[in-house]
């Protein structure tokens, strides 16, 4: 092999390792919770056993705990006990996974606020906002996922959301854009980087 057949080689490996590392540490680390005594380890994939499949809805559901978690406890363990959920999403994956990672709303600690004029079948941008708290502490992160995530913008995604799963007034075509701008939605969840997936405030809950 000649050196630059060698060298674009070792490029290519480097790139393929940068993104499973990558891969590997965004996403498949699993959170860390307390549950009484016992440290659970949970996974996208343990999440997505119990919602039935691993949906774009619940990857933004994980990944919002996984970014509460990194800023409200950083290097502690958090207690299923000590989470405190507002969600503004309707969606039943989102649910799923901060149920299963947190027990809140078993405990009444999960509130459902949605949007003036949203359900499950209109939701909009304002849909994917998240306030998770820490009890004992009173603090608390509001976290919303930015526009530029949806595959060809929020809007033009929701209305063919809306015709394809609710409305069933679709053509063939619009089924498949729609399929294809759901499988790039959910690499980007899966693959992106925290910060350029949500925006975020942290603020002491009163």
């Amino acid at each position: 092999m000649g050196f630059s057949k060698m060298k674009i080689a070792v490029v290519v490996m480097t790139l393929i390792l940068g993104v499973t590392i990558a891969w590997g540490e965004d996403v498949l680390t699993p959170i860390s919770v307390y549950d009484g005594e016992n440290l659970l380890h949970i996974s996208i994939e343990d999440v997505g056993k119990y919602h039935g499949d691993i949906c774009p809805c619940l990857i933004v559901g994980f990944r919002a705990i996984q970014l509460a978690v990194s800023q409200l406890w950083e290097d502690e363990i958090p207690r299923r006990e000590d989470f405190k959920i507002i969600s503004a999403f309707p969606g039943q994956g989102s649910q799923d996974a901060f149920e299963f990672i947190t027990r809140a709303k078993t405990r009444g600690d999960f509130k459902l606020g949605l949007p003036e004029g949203t359900d499950i079948a209109n939701i909009s941008k304002d849909n994917w906002v998240f306030i998770i708290a820490r009890k004992p502490t009173k603090e608390r992160i509001k976290i919303w996922l930015k526009e530029e995530v949806f595959p060809g913008g929020p809007e033009r995604y929701f209305d063919l959301r809306k015709k394809v799963k609710f409305e069933k007034t679709a053509t063939a075509e619009e089924k498949e854009r729609f399929e294809s701008a759901k499988e790039k939605l959910k690499r980007r969840l899966l693959s992106w980087p925290i910060d350029k997936l949500f925006g975020f405030k942290k603020e002491r809950w009163r």
